[in-house]
């Protein structure tokens, strides 16, 4: 595990200047917090980075120099990290790679609260930002109308008692599981009760992206967006779908993200206020063998873009390709990832 890197290197930061009210909210947990927006690009001050992780931890700073909020969203540059296996503990990857995630993506229901919360403290004390889904304990139309804030609020303070920012969501990739109008107002309730109760926490909502840009209107951000409550981040799950088989053909185009997708991605984000990122993304075998530095043109395009972090999808489960990374497709990844940087 890599945790730092030297005392000497000189890099820029992002300036942190606007301040903007929160909107109204319509859960008991409301308050007039205020939240942070950054600024246009401005001439960086130059500093240097602690090679203590606890006193990069305290100042808020990336090992590359870059600084993030309390809730984990980097100022400048972008993580790349995964999911693995069924929620398995990344650490001997990250060995045989000879560098750490710099975020990982696990996913619970509305049971597994501790398993949940070990799992955010292991990642943080390897300098990981924990990227958590949760499906939840009782239906979208049950949580909007009250019944899960206790459920809410305690798992809000369990995580407001780690050292460190963790990235929350709810019910990712809704798209065809119930009525789009309550989890909208599920997301609606339950933001401000994290919010308030974890101030390290980033509330994030997380969707496939294709339906938003591309499929049935009822999918469309502007319909499904929260309205009355702030949310710190937006994860999309986009892949290279080259090669994969649909029902009456194999798909021979690649995913174009530079074109399609991270414009209208960084376009959204800044005009709602929110950090943006890819929450699951994957190549196949066989775009890998035709493009074996896709990892790194994606995240350098995503970086571009203004997006916060890459989680590539390194599991079998839920699969419909060969997203595993294995072979050339896990050096590729190796190569890009001890570039990024960490807590």
């Amino acid at each position: 595990m890599i945790k730092s890197i030297g005392l000497g290197v000189v890099v820029g930061l992002l300036a942190l200047t606007a301040v903007t009210a929160e909107g109204a909210r319509t859960s008991p947990e409301s308050s007039d917090e205020r939240v942070a927006t950054t600024s246009p690009l401005v001439p960086p001050e130059p500093v240097e980075v602690p090679r203590s992780t606890d006193r990069r931890r305290e100042m808020r700073i990336l090992s590359n120099g870059c600084n993030y909020d309390s809730r984990g969203i980097p100022r400048c540059g972008a993580l790349l990290g995964a999911a693995y296996g069924s929620n398995s503990s990344p650490h001997r990857w990250e060995q045989s790679m000879g560098r750490s995630l710099g975020v990982h993506r696990t996913y619970y229901d509305g049971t597994r609260v501790d398993a949940a919360v070990d799992t955010a403290a292991t990642d943080l004390r390897h300098n990981r930002v924990p990227w958590i889904s949760f499906k939840l304990p009782y239906s979208w139309e049950d949580m909007r109308d009250g019944r899960g804030d206790a459920w809410t609020r305690q798992l809000a303070r369990r995580m407001a008692k780690l050292d460190g920012p963790v990235w929350l969501a709810f019910h990712h990739e809704p798209e065809g599981d119930g009525d789009l109008r309550a989890w909208t107002q599920m997301q609606e309730r339950l933001a401000p009760i994290v919010r308030r109760n974890a101030p390290n926490v980033a509330y994030s909502i997380i969707l496939t992206g294709w339906n938003q840009l591309y499929g049935n209107r009822q999918f469309a951000l502007d319909r499904i967006w929260p309205q009355r409550t702030k949310i710190d981040l937006v994860g999309f799950d986009v892949y290279d779908k080259y090669g994969v088989p649909t029902d009456t053909r194999t798909r021979v185009e690649h995913t174009d993200f530079e074109r399609d997708y991270f414009p209208r991605f960084r376009d959204f984000a800044r005009r709602h206020n929110v950090a943006w990122g890819l929450s699951e993304t994957g190549q196949t075998d066989r775009s890998a063998a035709v493009n074996p530095e896709w990892v790194e043109h994606t995240y350098q395009s995503l970086s571009r873009h203004d997006g916060v972090a890459l989680a590539y999808f390194n599991t079998k489960l839920n699969s419909v390709a060969p997203w595993r990374l294995k072979g050339a497709k896990e050096r590729a990844f190796a190569r890009t990832l001890h570039n990024t940087p960490t807590l």
